[in-house]
C-alpha cells in the first residue's frame, strides 16, 4: 500500500549532444520527461526557449502509413525491427514500394471499373435479345434516331392512347410486373418532339454498347469477354495479395523502425534551448537513481543533479504503485477513482480486501461463487479483461461464505451432512431466520469500515504535514472521536451497561464539535502561518458550521448505508427461494432442472453486476471520500527500443 518514491532529474550539456541525453534517458526505461521550459522560473524563462526542430522522420513516416493503409497491412509496432536501418534507404523503399503499389492498384481499379461497366451492359443487353437486328444497323441509320430503354407498365398503357401521332412507335422487346424494355424509332426532324412525350412518360434510356452483331450475339461477345477480364482480375488481386504478402514483414520492421525514430526524435520537445546549451527534466523512481546515474555518466558533457520532489511546486510528481501481485488487479478500480497523489496513501491493499470481503457476503453461494470465479478466469485469459482477474478472488471469497451461509446454487440443505460431520448441530448461520442478526452485523461492519478509513484519513494526512485534516478534521481524530462517542453512547443504551454520560459526551462530543469548527486556524497555528484565518470570523464560522452539520449528518447516512451488505444475503436467498419453489411445484424431473439452470444463471448474472456495482459504490462513496483525493498522474517513462508495448 505504497506510492514509490520519486526524484527530479536535471540534465543540462551542450546542444549538439542533446540526442545522446535523450538516447541515455531511454536506455535507462525509468526516465519520465516534463515540459522542462514549464519548470523553469520566469526568470529564467525570459532568455529560455523551446526546442521546435522539425521533425526529419514526419514524412517518411507519413507516406509509409499510407501505404500500409493502401496495402491493408495494419500499423503496427513489432518487436523483431531493424532500429539501424538507414533513413534514405527507408526513403528509397518507401518510394519504389509506393511505385509498385500505385502501379498494382491503379492497374486493379481499372479493371474492376471496366467489369462494372461490363456487367451494367450485359445486364441491358438481357432484355433485348428478341430484337433480331444487327446494332451496326440500328445506329447507322441516316433518317431515324433509336432510342433502347424501359418504360413503366402504367406509362406503357397510357402511350397506346397516342393513336393520332404516327411517329410514336415503341417496340417491346421484354417485360415484368413494373417494366416494358424496348425501342422507339423517330424520324430526325422528330427528335425532340418524340424525347419529349416519351419523356414525360416516364422512359429510362439504356446505353447498348456498339456492336455488330445481334442484341444476342454482342450479348454472347461481352459475357465472354467479362470472363475473361474476370479471371485477369483475379490473377492481379492474387498478385497484390502475394507482393503484399512479401512485403509484409519487411514493412512494419521498416515501420517500427522509423516511427520509434519519430517518437525519439518527439522527446525533444520536452528539452528547453539556452544560448548553445540544452536542459532536460523529469522524473525516475528513487531506487532506480543508481541505475540512472550510471548509464548518463558513459555520456560526457552532461552536468546531472537530483532534486527531492518538494523543491518545485510548478508540476507534482507522477504517481507510480507499488503493490504485491495479488493485489495488482485493484488498482484497476483505484485508478476508476482517480491515481492517489505523490504522498498520498496507495489504497489497493485496503479496496482489494475490503471489496473482496464485501462481495463475497452480499453473493454468498459456494456453486455460484466458484461459477464466477471460473467465468472471471476465461474473461482475463481469454480476452484479458483486468475485470476478470477481480472476479476471481470475489468468487472464490462468495464461495466461501456460501460455505458458511450453507447455500449451493440455492440449495440451502445440501451441505447439512457436511455440518453435522463436523460437529454442528446444523448449520452455523441460516439466512432467513437470522434477519436481524445479519442487518446489525451489516451496520457494525460498516462502522469499522468507517472509522478504519477516517484512520487512513489521519495517516496519510499526517505523512503529508497536513494537521488540519489529520487532527481537526471531521475526518481527523476529532471527527472520529464525535463517530465512536456516538456508538459507545448508542451501545451503552442498546446493551444496559452504564455510562457517564454528561462527561463522556462533553469530552467526547463537544470538544471535538468545537476543535472542528476551528479547524482552519488550528491548523495554521500548527503549520506556524501568520495568517490564521483568509476570511472574515463570521463568514468562516458559518461556513465552517454548515460543514460540520453535513459531516455528522454523513456519520448516520453512511453508516446506515452499510445496511445493504446484509440486504443483498437476503436478495440473494430470496430470488433463488423463487426459483426453488418453482421446482417443488412442477415436482422436479427435467422441467425443474431447467427452471433451477436458469434460475442459477439468472442470479449469477444480475445478482453479479448488481453487487459489483453497489460494492464499489460503498468504496467510493462511503469509504473514499474520507481519506483518498486521487487526484495523481500515472508515472509513464519513456521507453522507445527495449519495450515496443509501452509506445
Amino acid at each position: 500500500m505504497a506510492v514509490e518514491k520519486m526524484t527530479m532529474v536535471n540534465l543540462i550539456g551542450n546542444y549538439n549532444i542533446m540526442d545522446k541525453a535523450i538516447d541515455a534517458c531511454v536506455r535507462s526505461r525509468v526516465f519520465q520527461p516534463e515540459s522542462t521550459t514549464e519548470l523553469l522560473s520566469d526568470a529564467k524563462a525570459i532568455a529560455i526557449a523551446r526546442v521546435t526542430d522539425e521533425n526529419p522522420y514526419a514524412e517518411p513516416l507519413s507516406k509509409l502509413t499510407d501505404i500500409l493503409k493502401l496495402s491493408d497491412i495494419e500499423p503496427e509496432l513489432i518487436k523483431d525491427s531493424e532500429i539501424d536501418i538507414d533513413v534514405d534507404d527507408i526513403v528509397k523503399y518507401t518510394d519504389k514500394f509506393k511505385e509498385q503499389m500505385d502501379s498494382l492498384i491503379s492497374r486493379h481499379s481499372d479493371m474492376e471499373k471496366e467489369l462494372s461497366s461490363l456487367g451494367v451492359s450485359i445486364d441491358q443487353l438481357k432484355h433485348f435479345t428478341a430484337l433480331d437486328v444487327p446494332l451496326s444497323k440500328v445506329f447507322s441509320s441516316q433518317y431515324l434516331k433509336v432510342r433502347f430503354g424501359r418504360i413503366p407498365a402504367d406509362s406503357f398503357i397510357k402511350l397506346k392512347t397516342f393513336t393520332d401521332n404516327p411517329y410514336l412507335v415503341f417496340v417491346p422487346c421484354s417485360a415484368d410486373d413494373e417494366f416494358y424494355w424496348g425501342v422507339y424509332v423517330t424520324p430526325l426532324e422528330r427528335e425532340d418532339e418524340v424525347d419529349e412525350i416519351f419523356a414525360s412518360l416516364y422512359f429510362e434510356r439504356l446505353r447498348i454498347p456498339d456492336s455488330a452483331g445481334t442484341p444476342s450475339q454482342a450479348l454472347d461477345e461481352l459475357t465472354a469477354r467479362r470472363e475473361k477480364l474476370q479471371k485477369d482480375y483475379e490473377s492481379l488481386t492474387n498478385e497484390i495479395i502475394e507482393f503484399v504478402s512479401s512485403e509484409h514483414d519487411r514493412c512494419l520492421k521498416i515501420y517500427t523502425s522509423i516511427k520509434l525514430r519519430y517518437n525519439a526524435f518527439e522527446i525533444r520537445r520536452y528539452c528547453a534551448k539556452y544560448n548553445n546549451y540544452f536542459m532536460l527534466v523529469g522524473w525516475i523512481p528513487l531506487k532506480d537513481k543508481a541505475k540512472f546515474s550510471k548509464i548518463i555518466d558513459k555520456v560526457d558533457g552532461i552536468e546531472c543533479s537530483y532534486d527531492e520532489p518538494k523543491k518545485n511546486n510548478r508540476v507534482k510528481p507522477p504517481t507510480k504503485l507499488r503493490n504485491l501481485k495479488i493485489f495488482r488487479p485493484f488498482e484497476y478500480f483505484v485508478s476508476m477513482y482517480g491515481l492517489p497523489n505523490y504522498g498520498e496513501i496507495d489504497p489497493t491493499i485496503f479496496v482489494a480486501i475490503t471489496y473482496t470481503i464485501m462481495f463475497g457476503i452480499m453473493f454468498a453461494d459456494l456453486g455460484q461463487g466458484i461459477v464466477l470465479a471460473i467465468a472471471g478466469f476465461l474473461m482475463y485469459k481469454l480476452k484479458r479483461m483486468p475485470l476478470g482477474k477481480i472476479l476471481i478472488p470475489c468468487g472464490l471469497c462468495g464461495a466461501f461464505f456460501g460455505l458458511v451461509f450453507g447455500s449451493v446454487f440455492g440449495l440451502e440443505d445440501v451441505l447439512d451432512p457436511l455440518y453435522r460431520a463436523v460437529g454442528f448441530s446444523e448449520k452455523p448461520i441460516s439466512v432467513m431466520d437470522d434477519v436481524t442478526t445479519i442487518l446489525l452485523f451489516a451496520i457494525i461492519f460498516g462502522m469499522a469500515m468507517i472509522v478504519v478509513a477516517m484512520l487512513l484519513n489521519i495517516v496519510s494526512n499526517l505523512k503529508q504535514k497536513n494537521y488540519e485534516k489529520s487532527l481537526f478534521g471531521p475526518n481527523g481524530f476529532a471527527g472520529m472521536a464525535i463517530y465512536l462517542t456516538i456508538i459507545l453512547v448508542a451501545g451503552s443504551i442498546m446493551l444496559g451497561f452504564s455510562l457517564p454520560l454528561l462527561p463522556t459526551i462533553l469530552i467526547g462530543v463537544v470538544l471535538p464539535i468545537l476543535i472542528i469548527l476551528f479547524k482552519e486556524p488550528l491548523g495554521n497555528l500548527l503549520s506556524h502561518k501568520k495568517k490564521l484565518l483568509d476570511m472574515s470570523f463570521g463568514e468562516y464560522f458559518m461556513q465552517s458550521f454548515f460543514e460540520l452539520f453535513e459531516s455528522i449528518l454523513t456519520f448516520f447516512t453512511n453508516t446506515v448505508s452499510f445496511i445493504r451488505v446484509g440486504a443483498f444475503v437476503l436478495v440473494h436467498a430470496s430470488m433463488m427461494m423463487v426459483f426453488t419453489s418453482l421446482y417443488d411445484i412442477v415436482g422436479g424431473g427435467i422441467v425443474g432442472i431447467i427452471i433451477m439452470v436458469f434460475g442459477n444463471i439468472f442470479v449469477t448474472v444480475l445478482e453479479g453486476l448488481l453487487v459489483g456495482v453497489q460494492v464499489l459504490r460503498l468504496e467510493f462513496y462511503e469509504m473514499f471520500s474520507r481519506f483518498y483525493e486521487g487526484g495523481g498522474r500515472k508515472y509513464a517513462s519513456i521507453n522507445i527500443k527495449n519495450d515496443i508495448q509501452q509506445i
